[in-house]
C-alpha cells in the first residue's frame, strides 16, 4: 500500500472574516449590430442603461462601477459589491433585462467574497492578552482573548464591508495556490504559510499609499481560489508591484495566475461616449 501523508487537521485552514459579495462581469460590444440601430434608438437604449447604473451605484449597501477595458478581451467590465448573494444575483438579472444587453456578448465573469485574514489579528490579540500577565489556559485569559478578538474583527470590518475604490485604473486577476508534486502550498505547515505570507505582505505594504488591494476569496465559488483587484491612479504601479511580488517565494514557488484585466473607471454618464466609440 502506498504511503500517504497524515490527514491535516481542519484547524490548519486559515481563519478569515468575510464581507461583501463581488461579481466582476465583462462584455464585448457587438459593434456592427449596435451601429446598425438608428441614432435615436441608440440614444434611448443608452439613456436606460445610464439610469440603471446610477440606481445601482452607492445606494445603501449597493455599489457598482463601470470600467472601459483595454485589449481584445472585452470592451466593458462591471463590478458589483452586494451584501448577500441574492442581492448580487438580482443585480445581475436586472442588467440582463436592459435593452443594451442584447448588444453585448458576455466574455468573462468572476464571483467572490471580500475576505481578510485573521492570522495577524489573532497574533495581535494574543500579544495584548500576554502583556496583561494573565494565566495561560485560565477562564480570565480566554475571556480577555475573546474581547480582543472582537475588537480586531471590528477593525477589519471596514476592509471587507467597503465601497469600490474610486481610483481611475483597475488591474484584476484570479489566482490560486500551487498544489504540485514538488511545491504544494496546502502541504505546508501553518507556520510556514504564515511566514511566507508575512514576507509577501511586506512587499504589498510598500505600495499601500499608491494601490488599494481588494482580495476576493472564491474557493468553492469560481474556478480559481482568489480574485485580486488592484486600484490605483497611476497604471505603472501595477507593473512594479506585481513584478516585485513575482520574485517572492509565496508567488515564485506557490502561486498560479489567470488572465489579467486592465480597466479605466467610467461614470454612468460616460456610457454615451463609450457607445459612440470613444473614452471619457
Amino acid at each position: 500500500m502506498a504511503d500517504h501523508p497524515a490527514a491535516t487537521p481542519a484547524s490548519d485552514a486559515p481563519q478569515t472574516i468575510e464581507g461583501h459579495f463581488v461579481l466582476h462581469d465583462a462584455y464585448a460590444v457587438m459593434w456592427p449590430y449596435w451601429l446598425a440601430q438608428a441614432p435615436q434608438e441608440r440614444s434611448a437604449i443608452v439613456t436606460e442603461a445610464v439610469g440603471w447604473l446610477q440606481d445601482e451605484t452607492g445606494v445603501g449597501q449597493l455599489h457598482s462601477a463601470l470600467y472601459s477595458l483595454l485589449g481584445q478581451k472585452g470592451d466593458l467590465m462591471l463590478i458589483h459589491y452586494r451584501k448577500n448573494v441574492d442581492a448580487l444575483n438580482r443585480t445581475e438579472r436586472s442588467f440582463k433585462r436592459l435593452r443594451l444587453f442584447q448588444f453585448l456578448k458576455p466574455v468573462y465573469s468572476y464571483f467572490s467574497v471580500i475576505e481578510a485574514s485573521l492570522n495577524e489579528a489573532t497574533a495581535i490579540a494574543q500579544h495584548k492578552v500576554a502583556d496583561r500577565g494573565l494565566v495561560a489556559g485560565s477562564a480570565e485569559n480566554a475571556e480577555a482573548f475573546e474581547v480582543e478578538m472582537a475588537a480586531q474583527r471590528k477593525a477589519l470590518e471596514s476592509r471587507v464591508f467597503r465601497f469600490i475604490p474610486e481610483n481611475r485604473y483597475l488591474c484584476f486577476y484570479p489566482m490560486s495556490k500551487r498544489r504540485g508534486d514538488k511545491h504544494n502550498w496546502y502541504a505546508l505547515r501553518p507556520e510556514e504559510r504564515r511566514g511566507l505570507m508575512r514576507g509577501h505582505g511586506r512587499i504589498g505594504h510598500k505600495y499601500h499609499r499608491e494601490v488599494v488591494q481588494v482580495i476576493g476569496g472564491s474557493i468553492g465559488f469560481d474556478d480559481w481560489e482568489w480574485g485580486v483587484s488592484l486600484h490605483a491612479d497611476q497604471p505603472l504601479v501595477f507593473k512594479k508591484l506585481i513584478s516585485e511580488m513575482r520574485f517572492d517565494p509565496a508567488s515564485s514557488l506557490y502561486a498560479e495566475f489567470g488572465p489579467f484585466w486592465f480597466g479605466i473607471r467610467q461614470q454612468p454618464d460616460d456610457l454615451a461616449v463609450l457607445f459612440a466609440g470613444g473614452l471619457a
